[in-house]
């Protein structure tokens, strides 16, 4: 009895020594500098910058432009959704897997993409944008939830009399409530939080929150405005963020007969439209980025000396940057699923970045690590440690969605034959949550290379990033700038396609 007692308190402190690695690391770099911008502004000298009229244009901006690119979103993505899930013809499950691409550009990389917009309305501009960005995010919620509805309820209904219009709308409909309001939550926290997208394709009447609080900080260190902003941003993207957890639930796997094929015009134009919206831009940026030339060019430093590296050290800055927050976010995020399995509620404190604006926790860094003890705004890690807390919620959510998948009973009956902890893990769990780890670590990898808020605030002179580097080579009129543009692009979109398509054969082999 006294053994068992105290195996068990060895256990418990075991787990606090765990747990202690995670929390130190979300407490000191993520609500820490939160906090301080927060508690920064709320005072009266700050909240009175909101009366102002430029901030609460981009404001109203901010929630205009967001919530009409959730309607285009929703108008063009659930018919998509149901064409591409819910009926097969070819080329569908190609498509299918194509779709993974887009949500993962960096996001410099669709405004090149999509350069040839920008002659547009600034507001549809960036709709359109933000359309190319998240569509896909519409498509693949509501379409895994639909690709699981019963076909025997679609046959049910066929022989009261219901066309296929009336089978979706009473039928499928209210089962998929639940995924569309999570796709719509979702989709709004990121078109909310478009920086690159806004900064690129907006003009001085069409701001947002976010880059109104970049051009306060960078070209008049008005931290007031950008205190005030920070509140309002945070909560904006925190109610979407509740919104989309609690309508968010594991698809169900239930067994369905083949799907039906589609109609030929249905597949025609569906094709057509994803092959027109998002093969063709990538397709020519590689075509004209991938000459010698342009390639021969990324050693430069641009026309007339734009820039303080070359591209290639660029590249390099944010492959380090981007390996480093992987590897951080992979192992912490792994831990934290790990500890909290069984008790969801505990991951919440580790999910909140996913809510929070990247330029807002750059400001955060400003205010915070300056200077003090954690001096980590003068040194170059200060970029990959904001990539790794933005990423660590990514790997959270997918390995703790692998555990909760796991057998309890496989776990117990080790326990029960004196197997510890780490047997356990290695033997056992190790095995069946590999999958999601990889994914992630792909994931995690892909979404720090092209962060583009925070490294827009903290990353200067030989630091630089790609996609900073990116920016400043669009901004600046040339036809060696927009060369070089091209070339990087084309190189970053080989490496996503690349780190895809290997996550995607290892999951195919599994």
């Amino acid at each position: 009895m006294d053994r068992h007692l105290r195996l068990n308190r060895r256990g418990q402190v075991t787990r606090l020594a765990l747990w202690s690695a995670p929390a130190l690391f979300i407490a000191v770099l993520f609500y820490l500098p939160l906090g301080s911008i927060l508690i920064r502004g709320l005072n009266p000298d700050t909240l009175s910058v909101l009366a102002d009229h430029d901030v609460q244009n981009a404001i109203w901006f901010t929630l205009a432009q967001a919530g009409a690119s959730v309607l285009l979103a929703l108008a063009i993505g659930l018919p998509l959704a149901y064409l591409l899930y819910r009926r097969t013809f070819f080329g569908a499950a190609a498509l299918r897997n194509f779709l993974v691409i887009p949500f993962v550009l960096p996001t410099i990389i669709v405004v090149i993409a999509l350069q040839p917009i920008r002659v547009l309305p600034a507001p549809i501009a960036i709709v359109i944008a933000n359309l190319f960005l998240n569509l896909s995010l519409v498509i693949r919620i509501v379409g895994s939830v639909w690709r699981n509805i019963d076909s025997n309820l679609d046959d049910a209904a066929a022989l009261d009399g219901a066309n296929t219009l009336q089978v979706v709308t009473r039928v499928h409909l209210p089962i998929l409530r639940q995924a569309i309001g999570s796709a719509v939550a979702l989709v709004f926290l990121y078109c909310a939080t478009s920086f690159g997208i806004v900064l690129v394709f907006g003009s001085p009447r069409y701001q947002s929150i976010e880059t109104t609080t970049y051009f306060a900080l960078n070209e008049r260190l008005d931290f007031n405005t950008a205190s005030a902003l920070a509140i309002v941003q945070t909560l904006i993207t925190l109610i979407a963020f509740a919104l989309s957890s609690r309508n968010s639930e594991p698809a169900t796997e239930i067994e369905t007969r083949v799907p039906r094929r589609a109609s030929a015009l249905g597949a025609i134009i569906g094709s057509t439209f994803l092959i027109g919206f998002f093969v063709i831009p990538l397709a020519s940026i590689l075509i004209r980025g991938l000459n010698l030339d342009a390639l021969a060019s990324l050693s430069t430093l641009g026309n007339r000396g734009l820039l303080d590296i070359s591209v290639w050290q660029a590249i390099g800055n944010s492959l380090r940057n981007a390996a480093i927050a992987a590897a951080h976010a992979t192992t912490l995020g792994t831990l934290v699923a790990r500890l909290s399995a069984g008790r969801a509620w505990l991951q919440s404190a580790w999910l909140l970045p996913l809510g929070v604006s990247s330029v807002m926790l750059g400001f955060g860094y400003l205010v915070s690590f300056g200077s003090g003890p954690l001096p980590l705004r003068s040194s170059w890690m200060v970029v990959p440690l904001v990539q790794a807390i933005l990423a660590t919620p990514l790997v959270v959510r997918q390995v703790a969605a692998a555990y909760a998948g796991i057998p309890t009973e496989l776990a117990e009956a080790a326990a029960n034959a004196g197997a510890g902890g780490w047997q356990i893990w290695r033997h056992i769990e190790a095995p069946l949550i590999a999958t999601a780890i990889r994914n992630s670590a792909a994931f995690a990898l892909l979404v720090s290379l092209g962060e583009f808020g925070a490294a827009s605030l903290l990353s200067f002179g030989d630091q630089a990033t790609l996609p900073v580097v990116l920016y400043r080579l669009i901004s600046r009129p040339g036809a060696q700038n927009y060369s070089m543009a091209l070339a990087a692009a084309a190189l970053l979109i080989i490496l996503v396609f690349v780190v895809v398509a290997l996550t995607s054969v290892r999951r195919r082999k599994q």
